[in-house]
């Protein structure tokens, strides 16, 4: 019954559109700025241009932008969790199932918010912003995994030639420690710096998110995910005390130093190593990697995910610069251990911003039925234009 009633409007609808479009082109024409031997784009077709903020702003698109990043990302994951199984069965651990079933409960919500929130109820926000959270617990907790069970490996400690590699460098260690003990105040700085990484980390997620910046989110996702994967795989080859153990201080000195400060991981690490059957809960998970330092990679991600944040650049900079400075006196970390995270990070970081450049973005099918499709629409209002200012 409808549809002759719609056949007679249509064409009344076609020539009132045509007369809308026709006028706007007119009045452009009149008010368009023109210069000597130089045609001006007008507003009109520049309007119709896609701007890349705008490109970035949908869900799908967004999702081709950082495709590759993003599929890296859930690669390494699931090659750790590959490497991490065979350790496990390699060694007498003992998996607390109780904190498993609640670690991957909270693991399943946030990929299931991804999942859902990225392909159907499109809220690119939320879906980003679990997709990353929930890749860096992965690999956080895998990585914990690895550096725990990697113990039972037995391999030699190298303590002795990061300790040597340190004197080569003219760095004195010892003295570096005595005035931090000498120092309270500063020392006491330096641990809220050191304990705030991670939280900073979760804060810096949640704000690219809320800032739609998903590029970047990924970025600092991927490289998050690559760099404590790796520190953790070179610990079962390299394992190592750390500083504090090796020089084996005074009691008088780590009294004027935050409690556990260099040693916090001994006991766990003596664990695992030495333990018949060491119990593995993910309730307590804590790494033992002394080298290289992935509070300094840390530092450094959190440092790059804020560089284009005038207004918060400074006090990044700052205080990740202590972080990075804690890492001495508070992580028991060698010297030698910062210039490998900063090489760490630097080649993790490369290898996310050339995934994520236009380049290789074009690579990818979905991203380049957009940029065509986006390049049509484009087209076709150019040619639109022409006509009707022909008209």
């Amino acid at each position: 019954m409808m549809e002759p009633a719609i056949g007679a409007l249509l064409p009344e609808f076609f020539r009132r559109r045509h007369f809308l479009s026709s006028a706007m082109a007119r009045i452009e024409e009149k008010h368009r700025p023109t210069t000597a031997g130089a045609r001006t784009e007008s507003s009109m077709s520049r309007r119709l241009q896609p701007s890349p903020r705008m490109v970035c702003a949908w869900p799908s698109q967004a999702r081709h932008a950082t495709g590759l990043v993003e599929a890296s990302v859930w690669v390494l994951c699931v090659a750790a969790t590959a490497f991490a199984i065979f350790l496990i069965q390699r060694s007498a651990v003992i998996i607390d199932l109780a904190s498993l079933l609640a670690a991957s409960a909270i693991l399943g919500f946030l990929l299931a918010v991804h999942i859902v929130y990225g392909r159907w109820r499109r809220s690119p926000i939320l879906s980003n912003l679990c997709g990353a959270l929930a890749a860096m617990l992965w690999s956080g907790a895998i990585a914990g995994i690895v550096s725990l069970v990697g113990l039972r490996n037995n391999a030699p400690f190298i303590d002795a030639e990061l300790a040597k590699w340190d004197r080569a460098a003219g760095v004195d260690l010892p003295a570096v420690i005595a005035w931090a003990a000498d120092h309270p105040s500063w020392s006491h700085l330096l641990s809220i710096a050191y304990e705030s990484s991670f939280l900073l980390l979760f804060g810096a997620a949640l704000l690219l998110a809320v800032m739609r910046r998903f590029d970047q989110l990924w970025i600092l996702t991927f490289v998050f995910t690559t760099t404590i994967i790796v520190c953790a795989s070179v610990s079962v080859i390299w394992p190592a005390k750390g500083a504090f153990a090796f020089f084996e201080y005074p009691a008088s000195l780590l009294e004027h130093l935050p409690t556990g400060a260099g040693t916090y991981h001994l006991l766990k690490l003596e664990y695992f190593r030495n333990n018949v059957s060491p119990l593995l809960s993910f309730a307590n998970l804590q790494g033992v990697v002394t080298f290289p330092s992935f509070h300094c990679c840390l530092a450094l991600m959190i440092i790059f995910a804020t560089w284009h944040l005038k207004w918060l650049l400074p006090i990044s900079l700052s205080w990740n610069a202590l972080a990075i400075t804690s890492t001495l006196p508070i992580g028991g970390h060698y010297a030698i251990d910062l210039p490998c995270g900063v090489v760490l990070w630097l080649v993790a970081t490369l290898i996310a911003v050339a995934m994520i450049s236009p380049r290789w973005s074009a690579a990818s099918p979905g991203r380049r039925s957009d940029a065509s499709r986006d390049q049509l629409a484009f087209s076709m209002g150019q040619a639109a234009i022409g006509t009707q200012s022909g008209d």
